[in-house]
């Protein structure tokens, strides 16, 4: 570790000794200090800030012409999530209040929301198109893959979403942006470049991005981006090395913005993933591949005199394709090598109007438009073993519609949608008799529908300040997986994974309330103040968790028959607790905190004995940072804190003990250096402590040790 070190503390001190004379050089030339670093983070701030929710006594509506109806709600910009270099893709979660992750060894995205994750209860988009992949084993059923590198910025919804995005999602809805033309190319330029290089400790070798923008006339303008990454195996905060915790990504979007029209914008764009990497959550030495392509089209047509028309149409096509390779290992039974080919394509499409009308005094906006989306699973093996991510399909579609009143200081909306679905697939049931499909055989074709409404009730008091409450009903059709589950476990034949054609949809019934500040020139001039707080409540009927039945030995067998089936939960499964955020940004210093506390609880004991839901994230997690801009924006110095509380995990079925997980305080540091114009120096170093920690009871892996990050980045407009 003497070398870790000895690079942290030489990176660190090369960014402080260069930045005196290389500033003064950089003044004496024109007198004014080239910032475009610091004048992109200002720019892209103020373009958050135009979205925060003001007190006015009208509907308050975006610039794309949709009604902002408060609810709990986070955003992180691309200089945000470069701050340190995520080492993981869950890094560029870090700060985001009821947002949690599950580390299962792989360079998955497994998102998690006030406790809920997996089989679509969060709905995770790149570019508005749904992330849907997911293959079970002994990590998280939902995978998202995307490349941090080509990320300019993200934004949550925590909670039911009752208009666009939102049908199947009872947890919340988080929208992933890739680069586009605007984020290469500087408003009032024609073309834009980037690139960005850097390299690391801890077995990273090093990665890098460049891309391109112009605006070729006044309706068109292009964009592409190429990403690469290598990096082997890590080492943990004890000097062990983690196997299979590689990767070779490679990732890049080609994007094109077209303008018919004053009023219109049309985007086609898309997003090619590919990572080859080893998955550290098995004992046995598994590795991946993976190929995720997302295509997207989105049209908007906002005509500025008239106010009945506010169009947003989109669709998109996602294809997931993984490649499972798995060596020959000893269970009860020998299992012999496999390649298990698992694959996703899922079709989506949503339209929706704004209509704003004036009623006397009150101020109308409504809200009214639906959409739909198809899985297509289709998953094949080389020895039958298929059952644990099983093929089918699904079809969720979705019609809603919202009205807002504003009159003076209050807002009053009320929302309605219709949610269905449809699904179908088949398969062979080994373990007949625990649930109503029959041994052997088996084809389900099922569907259901259900009306949702929400109200949400908002007070504007002073300018600046916001008070909120909503309640609302959700509605989760069940997963391909957990209604189709078949066939039995490679090397343990007596372990059955068993189909449940009578699942019924996850319903929830859910409120919130919460505030929101928004204040400017407070402590100094041009500083700006950011807060947000809310209370949460949802209980969850009908919730589906797996459970674990035993039954006779089979003819000739010794054994007891093990099977594993997923199940409604009878009574409320509930979630409730705390989120909060701050952010203060001024010529000097900025600095955020986030903090959650959450608790989930399972009616009664699932098959474990233990009462909690599988997914629980640690009870309170923290994350603060501190930094500063010196040297007249040139330098900019700054520390994270990241905190989580021990978790609990599943009960032993032989000790009848739950597995202790400790918490974590760890701490990471970061630097950047703007050397000229368009060249910046930047450095960042994770866990400076070296500590060895598990974010939570279900992480199957210890995190990354400390990690030194330094490089080059170049941008240029003209």
């Amino acid at each position: 570790m003497s070398s870790t070190r000895r690079l942290l503390f030489c990176s660190v001190a090369s960014l402080a000794l260069s930045s005196l004379p290389v500033a003064q050089a950089s003044t004496s030339q024109d007198g004014s200090g080239d910032r475009p670093a610091r004048a992109a983070s200002l720019s892209t701030r103020s373009q958050l800030r135009s979205h925060a929710p003001i007190t006015l006594p009208k509907v308050r509506v975006r610039g794309d012409g949709s009604v902002t109806v408060p609810q709990a709600s986070s955003s992180l910009s691309r200089a945000d999530i470069q701050r340190v270099q995520p080492n993981e893709p869950y890094a560029i979660l870090t700060g985001l209040p009821g947002v949690y992750f599950q580390n299962d060894g792989t360079p998955s995205l497994a998102v998690s929301m006030r406790g809920m994750q997996d089989f679509g209860r969060v709905n995770v988009m790149i570019d508005g198109a749904r992330q849907n992949f997911q293959e079970s084993g002994h990590g998280a059923d939902g995978s998202v893959y995307v490349d941090p590198a080509l990320l300019a910025g993200l934004e949550v919804r925590r909670g039911t979403v009752a208009t666009g995005d939102g049908a199947g999602a009872i947890a919340g809805v988080m929208n992933l942006h890739t680069f586009d033309v605007d984020d290469l190319v500087d408003p009032g330029r024609r073309y834009g470049v980037l690139g960005r290089a850097l390299g690391g400790t801890n077995n990273y070798d090093g990665s890098g991005v460049v891309g391109a923008g112009a605006r070729i006339n006044d309706w068109l303008g292009v964009a592409a981006a190429f990403s690469m990454r290598s990096s082997g195996d890590y080492e943990d905060g004890n000097g062990d090395r983690v196997a299979h915790t590689f990767q070779r990504l490679q990732s890049g979007l080609f994007k094109i913005d077209i303008k018919p029209g004053i009023d219109q914008t049309l985007k086609l764009g898309t997003v090619i993933y590919h990572n080859a990497f080893g998955v550290g959550s098995e004992g046995i030495a598994t590795a991946d591949s993976v190929q995720n392509d997302t295509g997207t089209i989105d049209y908007r047509f906002t005509p500025r005199d008239n106010k009945l028309v506010a169009l947003h149409v989109k669709g998109y096509v996602v294809s997931t394709s993984m490649a499972n390779y798995t060596p020959s290992f000893m269970g009860v039974s020998v299992a012999a090598a496999d390649l298990t080919h698992y694959g996703l394509t899922t079709l989506g499409f949503e339209a929706d109007n704004t209509t704003r009308l004036r009623g006397g005094p009150i101020d109308i906006a409504l809200n009214y438009g639906g959409e739909y989306y198809h899985d297509s699973v289709r998953t094949t093996d080389q020895t039958g073993y298929i059952g644990a991510t099983p093929s089918g399909g699904r079809s969720v579609g979705s019609a809603f519609t919202q009205a807002t009143l504003g009159w003076k200081i209050v807002q009053l909306t009320g929302a309605l949608r219709y949610d269905s679905y449809g699904l179908s697939g088949g398969g062979v049931n080994e373990a007949g008799g625990f649930t109503n499909a029959v041994a052997g055989p088996f084809h389900v074709g099922k569907g259901s529908d259900a009306v949702n409404p929400k109200v949400t009730l908002a007070i504007n008091p002073v300018r600046g300040l916001q008070i909120y409450g909503n309640y609302g009903l959700g509605f989760r059709p069940p997963a391909t997986t957990e209604t189709l589950y078949s066939g039995s476990h490679p090397g343990l034949g007596f372990l059955k994974f068993i189909p449940n054609p009578a699942l019924d949809p996850e319903r929830t019934y859910g409120w919130e309330v919460g505030t929101k500040l928004n204040y400017s020139d407070i402590l100094a001039d041009h500083d700006h103040l950011e807060f947000s707080a809310d209370y949460f409540d949802t209980r969850i009927k009908d919730y589906i968790g797996q459970t674990l039945v035993v039954g006779a030995p089979a003819a000739g067998s010794y054994i007891p028959t093990y099977g594993y089936f997923f199940q409604n939960i009878s009574g409320n499964t509930r979630t409730s607790g705390v989120e909060g955020q701050a952010k203060y940004d001024s010529r000097l210093v900025f600095a955020t905190l986030s903090y959650t506390n959450t608790t989930t609880k399972l009616p009664g004991p699932d098959y474990t004995g233990y009462d909690q839901m599988v997914t629980t994230p640690p009870r309170s997690v923290m994350a603060g940072t501190l930094g500063f801009h010196l040297l007249d924006d040139r330098l900019t110095l700054g520390g994270r804190i990241r905190a989580a509380t021990h978790t609990l995990g599943q009960m032993s079925s032989d000790s009848g003990v739950a597995a202790l997980r400790a918490g974590y305080v760890v701490f990471d540091l970061f630097g950047s250096y703007q050397i000229t114009k368009r060249l910046q120096l930047f450095t960042s170093a994770d866990n400076v402590t070296n500590r060895q920690y598990y974010t939570s009871a279900l992480a199957s892996i210890p995190n990354q040790g400390l990690t030194v990050m330094s490089g080059l980045s170049f941008a240029l407009s003209r």
